[in-house]
C-alpha cells in the first residue's frame, strides 16, 4: 500500500504541477493580455491628451491670432482718427488765418474810409479859411477902392494877392475833388 500511496503522490504532484504549469501560462497570458489592453489604454489616453493639448494650443493661437487682428483694427481705426483730427485741426487753422486776414484787410479799408473822410473834412476846412479870408481881403479892397486911398501900385499888389487866393481857393477845390473820388471809391 505504501507504494500505491507514494504511486498515487507523485501521480498527483505531477498533474498538479502540470496544472499549475498550465494556470501559469494562463495568467501569464492574462497577465500580458491585461498589460497589453492597459498598454493600448494608456497610448489611446495619451493620444487623447495629446490631441486634446494641441486643440487647445491651437484655440488659443487662433485667439491670440483673433486680439492680435482686432488690436491691429483699433489701431488703424484710432490712425484714422488721429489723422482726421489733424486734418481738421489744420483746415480750421487755415481758416482762422484766413479769417485774421480778412479783418486785417477789412480794418485797412476802413482805416482808408476814416482817412479819405478826414482828407476830405481838411480840404473843405481849407477851402472855407481861403474863402473867409478872399472875402475878407476883397472887402478891403473894394472899400479901399471906393475910398480911392489906393495908389496904382497899391492895387497892383491887392488885385495879386487876391488873385493868388482865388488860385489857392481854385487848387484846393481840386484837391477836394480828388479827395473826393478817393472816398467814393472806397465807398
Amino acid at each position: 500500500m505504501k507504494t500505491k500511496l507514494i504511486f498515487l503522490a507523485t501521480v498527483l504532484a505531477f498533474q498538479v504541477g502540470f496544472s499549475q504549469e498550465r494556470n501559469s501560462d494562463g495568467i501569464k497570458k492574462a497577465v500580458n493580455d491585461s498589460v497589453t489592453i492597459a498598454k493600448t489604454n494608456l497610448e489611446k489616453a495619451e493620444k487623447e491628451r495629446l490631441k486634446a493639448e494641441k486643440e487647445k494650443i491651437e484655440a488659443e493661437k487662433k485667439e491670440l491670432e483673433k486680439a492680435e487682428k482686432e488690436k491691429n483694427k483699433i489701431q488703424k481705426e484710432q490712425q484714422k482718427q488721429l489723422d482726421q483730427a489733424k486734418k481738421e485741426a489744420k483746415k480750421a487753422e487755415k481758416e482762422r488765418k484766413a479769417a485774421e486776414k480778412e479783418l486785417k484787410k477789412i480794418e485797412k479799408e476802413k482805416k482808408k474810409l476814416d482817412n479819405a473822410r478826414k482828407d476830405v473834412a481838411k480840404t473843405e476846412e481849407k477851402i472855407s479859411k481861403a474863402t473867409a479870408s478872399y472875402n475878407k481881403e476883397k472887402n478891403n479892397y473894394e472899400k479901399k477902392k471906393l475910398k480911392g486911398k489906393l495908389s496904382p501900385n497899391d492895387d497892383v499888389k491887392m488885385r495879386e494877392k487876391l488873385l493868388k487866393q482865388e488860385n489857392k481857393i481854385n487848387e484846393l477845390k481840386l484837391d477836394l475833388e480828388k479827395d473826393k473820388k478817393n472816398l467814393n471809391k472806397l465807398l
